[in-house]
């Protein structure tokens, strides 16, 4: 019987090294895996748009434009609630500096052709159909024409949604103040009152109103408060010789907002 022979001593020594480094490098992967796992994810970093405050360029106040006699241009349309109030404000500058500035009434349109029919105004045919008359009444009637569009604005405006109501105030409105409403409507109709109309379209893209006010003293744009004082204070500013008229104080309560049509 042959007899079993022991390991040599240095390969059980090898084997078991071996297995000693093979556990350590174990360890140490198992060690370093622990220690990536217990380090924080880094968090993306968000991308912040920078906010732009954008460049305000500030409003400057323009020269006025002096003359011996200046004129007023207040764009509106008839239907537009601010150019109502507009009016209501100027009135008074009327009275007080008509007889030494030119203050006008100037309507906001635009004409394709060569009938009523082919007045485009924001607020409709109605509101076109008016404008043609007014303009006709300063034509023909430039003493009573402020006192129309006071009335007009005070009663007849109000009511301009209902067409039947609407006419009934105008004419109850002319004959008030002795206007003969048979020319009014003829000029109003045919193409004499377009012709008017298209000198205002005319102005209105000179000057560069597109809204309803707006005012130009001398072509330049006012920008100031839509108060009569203010107003009369604006017009007065564009004389060469300043009248005595201009020392009366007027109202200084706005009657008209800030807003516009256009």
């Amino acid at each position: 019987m042959t007899p079993k022979t022991k390991p040599e001593p240095d390969t059980v020594f090898f084997s078991k090294g071996m297995i000693a480094v093979i556990v350590g490098i174990v360890i140490i992967l198992v060690a370093l895996l622990a220690i990536c796992m217990m380090q924080p994810t880094p968090q993306a970093t968000p991308q912040v748009t920078p906010k732009v405050t954008p460049q305000v360029t500030p409003q400057t106040t323009k020269v006025p434009v002096k003359s011996a006699r200046p004129t007023a241009d207040l764009y509106v349309m008839s239907f537009c609630p601010y150019g109502t109030q507009a009016e209501t404000g100027m009135g008074p500058v009327v009275d007080l500096l008509k007889s030494k500035a030119d203050i006008r009434i100037r309507y906001i349109t635009t004409i394709s052709g060569t009938t009523a029919d082919s007045v485009d105004s924001l607020h409709g045919p109605a509101e076109a159909n008016e404008d043609l008359r007014q303009i006709c009444i300063n034509k023909y009637y430039p003493d009573q024409f402020w006192s129309y569009i006071k009335i007009f604005d005070e009663q007849c405006y109000p009511l301009w949604h209902n067409a039947t109501v609407l006419e009934s105030c105008q004419k109850n409105t002319t004959a008030t103040l002795s206007l003969d409403s048979a020319k009014i409507d003829t000029c109003a109709t045919g193409t004499e009152g377009i012709t008017l109309l298209k000198a205002d379209e005319t102005a209105a893209g000179k000057d560069g109103a597109t809204a309803s006010p707006m005012l130009f003293i001398n072509g330049v744009l006012y920008s100031g408060a839509r108060t009569p004082d203010a107003y009369k204070q604006a017009i007065c500013n564009s004389f060469e010789t300043v009248p005595a008229e201009c020392s009366t104080v007027l109202s200084s309560a706005s009657t008209a907002t800030s807003g516009g049509c256009g």
